[in-house]
């Protein structure tokens, strides 16, 4: 045998192996199993009832979204059926209604696999409560996928004290056959092509608020909403407490439907080594705008504070403050009276302030100190 037909032997023995590894690994990432229940979210006011399909995954497995009106808040998770040990999906393939539009759309799409998995895999760390003050490790439980006017669809990664955004989809509008709508059985799937029953689920005050109904009434579905909720900031919460104190732990809930519980300052000094940057309050990233945020910290006693925004107001200080340079660092500066009964807030970045007057701010002192 020569050299030449000993090197193409090897050669192929070698892509042969790596070919087999290859497999190997793929099938033993499909097998990888986590504990999560799956879930529906709706703008609040635009409810909406998935027609069929679910979460698909590479090794078959498959997780139907079929469950009931999903109505609540963006990002908040509803109904969800199906919790156990399962597969991670790589795949979403839905059909839904779209009440408000009496709109149906389908979503055929990958969803990012990579990210999730990752996220399972690792976890994530959160402040603790009560009597334990050291950071508990926590794992994702949720798959939650949003679906909003236009099509849009937005899938979240959540666990206890943190939801992360995995990525945003389109569905497009579709016609279902007359003749499958009519071999349906009387009942729910039905019910969603008929507009006499689309009408009364606007109307449902169970479903949609009647005050959140009346606000709506008469006014154009304000598509991009939702996608506008996704533009990111460099900014920092900065809270300044009296008597130079400091906080302990720090939750963020931002619009997107993200949700941060965060290291405050005292217990990022406490455990140095243990909480990660990614976690600790003050390290600088971006993130989208926040709807809310909330604070504590401890003297003789326990104080809370929660600060509720104005939506327009905060979205429009947002834009001023970086009109001039979007990747600016920007502070959202809390101040607590020196009664530590109020608060006043503002948006910094540079030489620019602007005062957010019509925040909603609540200081309480708490009954208990850890």
């Amino acid at each position: 045998m020569n050299k030449t037909i000993k090197y193409l032997l090897s050669f192929l023995f070698f892509i042969q192996i790596s070919c087999q590894k290859k497999k190997e690994h793929q099938k033993t990432k499909a097998m990888t199993k986590y504990e999560w229940l799956d879930a529906t979210s709706a703008p609040l006011g635009y409810p909406v009832d998935v027609y069929r399909g679910g979460l698909e995954s590479s090794d078959g497995e498959f997780t139907s979204l079929y469950s009931g009106t999903t109505a609540g808040s963006w990002g908040e998770a509803n109904r969800g059926m199906n919790n156990g040990e399962k597969s991670i999906p790589n795949h979403l393939h839905v059909i839904w209604v779209s009440y408000a539009e009496k709109i149906f759309y389908e979503a055929d799409t990958d969803i990012d696999y990579e990210k999730m998995i990752a996220l399972f895999r690792n976890g994530y760390y959160t402040p603790s409560d009560g009597d334990d003050p050291n950071p508990r490790k926590e794992n994702y439980n949720q798959i939650i996928v949003g679906f909003a006017p236009g099509g849009v669809v937005v899938v979240w990664l959540s666990g206890g004290g943190r939801q992360v955004e995995i990525g945003r989809y389109e569905g497009k509008k579709i016609t279902i056959p007359k003749s499958e709508i009519d071999a349906l059985s009387p009942g729910p799937q039905k019910n969603m092509f008929d507009p006499g029953y689309q009408s009364k689920i606007m109307h449902e005050f169970g479903i949609v608020p009647e005050e959140v109904a009346k606000a709506n009434e008469g006014k154009p579905i304000p598509y991009g909403l939702w996608d506008s909720y996704r533009t990111e900031y460099n900014w920092t919460l900065v809270t300044e407490l009296p008597n130079d104190l400091k906080n302990k732990d720090v939750g963020i809930y931002a619009y997107n439907g993200n949700r941060e519980e965060l290291f405050g300052e005292t217990l990022v000094q406490k455990y140095p080594k243990i909480i990660p940057d990614n976690v600790k309050w003050n390290t600088p990233q971006k993130r989208t705008i926040p709807g809310k945020v909330d604070f504590s910290w401890v003297d003789e006693n326990r104080y809370y504070s929660e600060i509720e925004f104005d939506k327009n107001e905060i979205f429009s200080a947002f834009k001023e403050v970086s009109s001039a340079e979007p990747n600016a660092e920007i502070e959202l500066k809390v101040t607590v009276n020196i009664p530590k009964t109020s608060a006043s807030v503002q948006l910094i970045s540079g030489k620019k302030q602007v005062w957010l007057k019509n925040s909603k701010i609540m200081v309480r002192k708490t009954k208990y100190k850890d």
